[in-house]
């Protein structure tokens, strides 16, 4: 389809794409007609697809745990707001959320049990190693401790969410972020 446009894409910057965006047809099709419609060179770049493409929930969850594992907590709270702004369901998010880590502990398990990617696609049940490569890269950057206290914290708060009645689950949600940038600074 790029191509078709006028333009080139290497195979990374197609399994950013796809992950970004989904891999189904319907969605792909007016995003890549944006990333080639915005890209000036001829090849299309991991920067310009961030620049344009409408990342799916489960790609932007993902950038807010990756920017949490970095340090990066400013953006991860720019992630969740902009998640909220769209109006996108705390519950669904903290679901996603807990998903994300899970993969990242089972990352770290693989990197201290000498596994390696493919052991984590096999066993998540992955297309492609893309998304397996991003989440061993996450989680060379944390703890086994952090990402089981990570998790306990995870379920706590579904728990609550689904317990209480008139707790505000994107305030629970924002404390939530907020305990995991803490624990990653111990």
């Amino acid at each position: 389809h790029f191509r078709a446009l006028g333009k080139d894409i290497d195979q990374q910057a197609c399994e950013h794409l796809i992950f970004t965006c989904g891999d189904l047809m319907t969605g792909l099709l007016p995003e890549i007609e944006k990333v080639a419609a915005y890209a000036k060179g001829q090849q299309i770049t991991i920067k310009d697809i961030d620049a344009v493409a409408a990342p799916i929930l489960e790609a932007a969850v993902f950038d807010i745990t990756k920017a949490v594992s970095s340090h990066d907590y400013d953006g991860a709270a720019e992630i969740m707001a902009n998640l909220f702004q769209q109006q996108e369901e705390p519950f669904l998010i903290l679901a996603l959320l807990g998903k994300e880590l899970r993969k990242i502990y089972t990352a770290r398990i693989a990197i201290e049990g000498g596994k390696d990617r493919y052991w984590l696609m096999e066993l998540w049940n992955m297309r492609s190693d893309y998304p397996a490569k991003l989440a061993m890269e996450s989680a060379r950057k944390v703890t086994k401790q952090w990402c089981s206290e990570s998790m306990q914290a995870c379920q706590v708060l579904d728990r609550r969410l689904k317990s209480e009645k008139g707790v505000d689950a994107e305030n629970e949600l924002k404390v939530f972020l907020m305990q995991l940038a803490q624990s990653r600074r111990q």
